[in-house]
């Protein structure tokens, strides 16, 4: 059972043995709002938040980042982004110890009451941020930013696949709506990755322009000769696409 390390931001509360934390003044201030995870980040293991309350007035909202350092003084670090040694998750955009490199397809600044984000490193010590090379011990990091005042732990087992099919998760949860026809080439790549070991396969319906209209065409057959699946996963995702079907008729 993991839960928030007592270095945390001044303007952080922790409750509920740890397991909560709130960021005080959240109308007054946006930042002095970072929490660690207690121990190192277990390989294969999900860490989940719950976002539990929010705020108006910010435009930016929670921020995620792993660090293999916690330092022992917080005053000159007032967001998650000064931290050393660290990946961050600020609104749609990846940092790498403090610098920007690339855009994201999450944004971490519309989550909503309830929504569930998570972080996880595979065995492989890759991170789902789909970028590779985190092979020492990192540190999860919540940074209660902005409209965010208040998230919790969820302590949850996950069955994580292995090898090569092997998923990392940080992700905000999905909520498809309409009908699949139609959806557009980003909602089939959303309800895509939202299937359990299926991230590998998100970038190949993509660049194939895959739309709602177009995934109802495929088949099992398809899905295993052009998208290389093994036949459980695509018999899995005509499954789901069912399930979304009979739900919007």
């Amino acid at each position: 059972m993991w839960k928030f390390h007592r270095i945390c931001g001044k303007q952080i509360s922790l409750e509920n043995n740890c397991t909560t934390a709130k960021r005080l003044n959240p109308t007054e201030t946006s930042s002095d709002g970072i929490c660690f995870t207690n121990t190192p980040l277990v390989n294969g293991k999900v860490y989940e938040i719950q976002v539990d309350e929010l705020v108006q007035g910010w435009t930016y909202s929670l921020n995620l980042s792993v660090t293999t350092n916690i330092p022992p003084n917080l005053t000159e670090i007032r967001w998650a982004g000064k931290l050393k040694e660290s990946w961050l998750l600020c609104g749609d955009y990846l940092y790498k110890n403090g610098k920007g490199i690339s855009a994201y397809s999450l944004n971490s600044d519309t989550v909503q009451v309830g929504d569930k984000l998570g972080i996880m490193i595979a065995s492989d010590s890759t991170l789902h941020f789909y970028l590779n090379g985190i092979d020492h011990v990192v540190y999860g990091v919540v940074d209660l930013y902005g409209a965010c005042c208040q998230v919790s732990i969820i302590n949850k087992e996950f069955a994580t696949g292995a090898g090569a099919g092997a998923q990392v998760a940080i992700k905000k949860a999905h909520n498809f709506s309409g009908r699949p026809a139609d959806w557009n080439v980003q909602t089939v790549c959303e309800f895509i990755e939202s299937i359990p070991n299926y991230a590998p396969y998100v970038e190949k319906f993509r660049s194939e322009q895959v739309n709602g209209a177009a995934l109802l065409a495929l088949d099992k057959k398809d899905l295993k000769e052009f998208f290389e699946m093994p036949l459980g996963l695509a018999v899995n995702v005509c499954l789901h696409l069912k399930k979304y079907e009979e739900k919007n008729k």
